[in-house]
């Protein structure tokens, strides 16, 4: 059985809250919860702040649908935790993905 490292929930105002780990593992369904949200939904609210942890291909995804969808798609992540924030400054890649 398995089991994903990550959770993904949408709350009243309709953000959607991570939390947990990032990783290739989860890819696929990352993947696909992305396209099913960009599809229905033109204002996506991403609240990162209980990831503790993101990989880089995860960090890839996330960059390659933002700016894929960006002519079609309000995208803001809202919150993020202190590790994802450093994961990203380390990369280099905060800029990519805010």
């Amino acid at each position: 059985m398995e089991t994903r490292q990550f959770t993904v929930n949408q709350d009243a105002e309709g953000t959607f809250r991570f939390k947990g780990k990032l990783t290739i593992h989860d890819l696929e369904y990352l993947k696909e919860f992305l396209d099913s949200s960009l599809d229905r939904i033109k204002n996506i609210f991403l609240n990162m702040e209980k990831v503790v942890y993101a990989d880089t291909a995860s960090i890839q995804l996330l960059i390659a649908f933002r700016k894929a969808r960006s002519s079609e798609v309000n995208w803001k992540i809202t919150d993020m935790s202190s590790e994802l924030e450093k994961i990203l400054e380390l990369s280099d890649l905060k800029k990519e993905l805010i």
